[in-house]
């Protein structure tokens, strides 16, 4: 039992040293589930209803260009908006990948130049599709409907070089949950007067090696009995 509890405890030690940042705070296994509830400021007609409640899952893993990418029935879109300048809230099957080396996370697209979704190293970059993005400020509370969260992580999404001066987008990410809030506009002074989405539950599947210590361990406990 003890040698079991040592095992355990030495793995997951392991796994928080070789974490890096974007495994943190972008946890990827299939099965990982996060559901969000809507907070509008001001009602506009060409936006759901306040009462609205959106479910993101990841549903499987797909190889593409020798990197494996986890597949999600749902994701925040962000930048460019539609020609009618009304924000896309959600978009379906959103690919993710993990490039431990740069501390990102990408997006993947079928013209083959990956987007950077999430860059915890950088303090600003050129995403094409999104625009200029940044890691506006780190170590921040965030409260929302599933918990209070410290360490989080506050980026800003969709500022064009020629365009608003306002960043259209904002998302703070906590450690070991990932995305717990999605504001529109990401602005410093009017952030989430139009739209909030504010975690209200999620699931983290633990890791596979964590699984297979704990089938061990409950093997071994058999066997002793």
């Amino acid at each position: 039992m003890i040698l079991i509890a040592a095992a355990l405890t030495l793995a997951g030690w392991e796994k928080e040293a070789k974490a890096t940042i974007a495994e943190i705070y972008f946890p990827l296994n299939v099965g990982n589930s996060w559901t969000y509830t809507n907070y509008l400021g001001e009602p506009d007609p060409r936006r759901p209803p306040p009462s609205i409640e959106l479910t993101f899952t990841i549903i499987g893993t797909e190889e593409i260009g020798g990197h494996t990418f986890y597949k999600f029935d749902n994701f925040f879109s962000i930048f460019p908006p539609p020609p009618d300048n009304d924000e896309i809230i959600s978009v379906k099957n959103v690919f993710f990948t993990l490039d431990t080396d740069t501390n990102r996370i990408l997006t993947y697209r079928s013209t083959g130049d990956n987007a950077i979704r999430y860059d915890f190293v950088s303090g600003e970059w050129d995403s094409i599709w999104y625009g200029w993005c940044r890691l506006k400020q780190s170590d921040v509370s965030c409260g929302v409907p599933a918990g209070e969260f410290s360490d989080c992580i506050n980026f800003q999404f969709g500022k064009t070089s020629d365009g608003p001066k306002e960043y259209m987008y904002g998302e703070y990410l906590a450690p070991n949950v990932g995305l717990i809030k999605y504001v529109i506009p990401g602005g410093e002074t009017s952030e989430g007067s139009r739209v909030t989405f504010q975690l209200k539950s999620y699931t983290i599947v633990p890791e596979p090696n964590t699984l297979l210590l704990l089938g061990l361990g409950t093997l071994l406990l058999i066997r002793r009995k």
